[in-house]
């Protein structure tokens, strides 16, 4: 896509126009460093207008936080230069570990927190008498910035977060009915695979947007609560495609689909294929089942499934058990479609009035965890204090007194990039970016500015730059480049209300920016890089570690939070494996496999709950091993599961096919019935998950349960 369209001339002019807006406010009030005003417009512009006011507000809560710490700090240590270094390093690493454990853009409070405690303090390290003042003026800079920001972009032709959602939103809908289709077809061709893995991404992106949305004045409760609520939901189908596909599969596998299934298999194709997802006065009526021929269509089906199902409860055979599990999966997915189609429908109206039925379900205002990695965020503070400390160890080796920014910028460029797996990229461009506004800010001091004699004249040569620069920072392919030359050429300019024009001081304030940056690089390159497979191990590591705890562990009241988290890593595995080598890109259907075990695990737990006592012991017994077998894949990757394991399994399956004798003998064991249903349903996708290929299940008559 052209850099140079509409949408991101507009986004150019807009920023222009912030910038002229600060330099003005910051002359007329006498503030003696514009400069943060204007980098501010740069960092805080955003396409949407959701996300420019999410970030103004945190970035001013972040500057008035490190502006405080730094009016604490220095003070106290600037007698003792080596003390002060270590206590704003160790300020500096502790918010950027805190702001990684937030991935949603409230982080950025907290490591703009950290970070500019020492852009305000480390320069008036020479002179700590002005320290209170430079702390109020770089407040009053950024909080300018940040107006003028959000006032040029929310009023000259705002682009709301709402047009993005809704793509998104359609995205899913379109990807979740793709892998449908093929799942009932058991076709596994590479469009349904790529539909697989970008549901997770773009769940995960819903989930970022919705962050900033908040924000936007047309957003409302109810319909940033409706598109959590479609995100549950989608999140429950996904283990419930799985377990359809994958039955069908067995069911193949040995001889065929039984014909009344397999009719009734066609029969919901049709119906799946024949809703129009984008009929939303007709989706969100599925919902109450109060649409007469939506109501008439799901009733059917799901009678159909329950007919079935009725036929194959007191069934032992192998073939007779998969069918009964795949008509029972086949009811929830069928509601939970309907539910999402219908939540879906009141997401693309999000100021119509919602039925009562739809209202219950979204006023529950859940937020959704996502996957932190408290080792790497450690590991990147650490190298964030490390790269401060060198950094200020050699300004104070050769007594430089401009040496408090560089040692500043160290820690900045270590922040900003942390979250990434190689952050020597980025920084690689910002030295880049660099040398490239070196000649464009020399060409301003000491050729352009200096004819000029008015704030209009200056505006007017200010043009054809700030509006290249905005332009570039609108198309996420040119935005990291366009927002290192802004970050090197903005200060290189000074926008000072008294120019020098000394080219020392002008070569020597560059150098401050090209010493921090390489400090920073260096000390990244050599202990905080990590690999595209190494990143990919500790993403997979996390999910196997949780479905140790979950096998032994306390059983969580609803599946949804952890489920939220294994998609939101299998989010973050799909654009890693798509860089790694091909012998990587298997790890992930090992990822996407950990859903629905974890599913059937815990409900294998509930289900052990109401079940006699050798049976209880025989699943905590089996839980035990899995919870070894997870772990042992933390230490040493991914491992085929042994084959005792599957032993384990058929003989929790034959006692809980016998519970049916129990519930006749005894009529105070009725519940043995629904729980016989849920617990042979989850053994059976636990069996299928863990061992796809092996032999079909044989009923073993009077199996002796062993002692625990």
């Amino acid at each position: 896509m052209s850099a140079f369209n509409t949408r991101s001339l507009i986004f150019g002019f807009n920023c222009y126009l912030a910038v002229i807006m600060a330099l003005f406010v910051s002359y007329s009030l006498n503030l003696t460093n514009p400069v943060w005003a204007v980098l501010t417009v740069f960092i805080t512009s955003q396409p949407f207008a959701g996300a420019i006011w999410s970030k103004a507000f945190y970035r001013v809560l972040g500057t008035l936080i490190g502006a405080t710490a730094s009016l604490m700090i220095i003070p106290e240590f600037v007698n003792t230069p080596i003390i002060l270094m270590f206590v704003m390093a160790s300020w500096v690493g502790i918010c950027l570990y805190l702001s990684l454990l937030d991935r949603t853009p409230r982080s950025y409070i907290i490591m703009l927190a950290g970070y500019t405690a020492a852009l305000v303090g480390l320069p008036e390290v020479v002179n700590p008498s002005g320290l209170f003042g430079n702390a109020v003026a770089r407040a009053e800079e950024i909080s300018i910035g940040v107006i003028c920001t959000s006032l040029t972009h929310s009023l000259i032709f705002p682009m709301s977060i709402e047009k993005a959602m809704l793509g998104k939103l359609n995205q899913t809908m379109t990807d979740a009915k793709h892998w449908l289709i093929s799942a009932l077809d058991v076709e596994t061709d590479i469009a349904a695979r790529r539909a697989r893995r970008r549901i997770a991404l773009d769940l995960t992106d819903l989930t970022l947007l919705g962050t900033n949305f908040r924000f936007e004045v047309i957003a409302s409760r109810q319909y940033v609560n409706s598109i959590r609520a479609f995100e549950e939901r989608m999140i429950s189908l996904l283990p419930l495609l799985f377990a359809v596909e994958d039955r069908l599969q067995a069911l193949r596998d040995i001889g065929g689909v039984p014909e009344r299934t397999d009719r009734l298999i066609k029969q919901v194709k049709t119906w799946i294929i024949g809703l129009d997802v984008n009929n939303t006065s007709a989706n969100k009526q599925l919902i109450e089942r109060t649409n007469s021929v939506g109501k008439q269509q799901i009733s059917a089906l799901i009678d159909e499934c329950r007919s079935i199902a009725v036929n194959h409860t007191t069934s032992t055979t192998w073939r007779d058990i998969l069918e009964l599990n795949l008509v029972t999966r086949l009811i929830d997915l069928i509601e939970v479609w309907a539910d999402s189609l219908a939540l879906y429908a009141a997401s693309r109206e999000p100021h119509a009035k919602p039925s009562p039925v739809l209202k219950s379900i979204i006023s529950v205002n859940r937020s959704r965890p996502l996957h932190t990695d408290r080792g790497l965020a450690a590991y990147s503070a650490f190298t964030a204090i490390i790269a401060t400390l060198l950094c200020a160890a050699f300004v104070m080796l050769i007594e430089w007194t401009q040496g408090g920014t560089a040692i500043a910028l160290t820690a900045v460029m270590c922040c900003i990039f942390a979250t990434s797996d190689n952050p020597t990229l980025m920084q690689r461009k910002i030295l880049k970016a660099t040398v490239i506004a070196f000649p464009i800010a020399l060409v301003y001091v000491f050729a352009i500015f200096p004819s000029i004699d008015s704030f209009p004249m200056m505006a007017l040569s200010l043009l054809p730059l700030m509006m290249l620069l905005g332009v570039y920072l609108s198309n996420p392919a040119t935005l990291l480049g366009a927002l290192s030359i802004a970050m090197m050429v903005v200060p290189g300019i000074g926008f000072t209300s008294v120019p020098h024009l000394d080219f020392v001081t002008f070569f020597m304030g560059n150098m401050v920016a090209i010493i921090g940056v390489l400090f920073a690089f260096v000390v990244t390159l050599l202990i905080r890089v990590i690999g595209i497979d190494l990143s990919i191990h500790r993403i997979l590591k996390a999910g196997w570690r949780e479905l140790s705890r979950h096998a032994v562990g306390h059983i969580p009241k609803e599946n949804l939070t952890w489920a939220s988290l294994m998609l939101d890593r299998l989010g973050l595995l799909v654009p890693r494996i798509a860089m790694a080598q091909e012998s990587e890109r298997i790890k992930i259907d090992n990822a996407l496999n950990g859903l629905p075990i974890g599913f059937n695990m815990l409900d294998l737990r509930l289900a052990a709950k109401d079940m006699p006592f050798p049976i209880q012991d025989q699943i905590n017994q089996l839980m035990k091993k899995l919870s070894r077998y997870f772990l042992s894949m933390t230490h040493h990757g991914y491992q085929a599961p042994q084959l005792d394991l599957v032993r384990d399994i058929d003989a929790i399956m034959t006692e809980i096919l016998q519970l049916e004798s129990f519930a006749k003998a005894d009529q105070n064991a009725l519940y043995a019935a629904d729980t016989r249903l849920h617990g042979l349903i989850a053994s059976v996708g636990l069996r299928r998950n863990l061992f796809p290929d092996a032999d079909a299940y044989l009923a073993i008559k009077h199996l002796p349960v062993e002692p625990a």
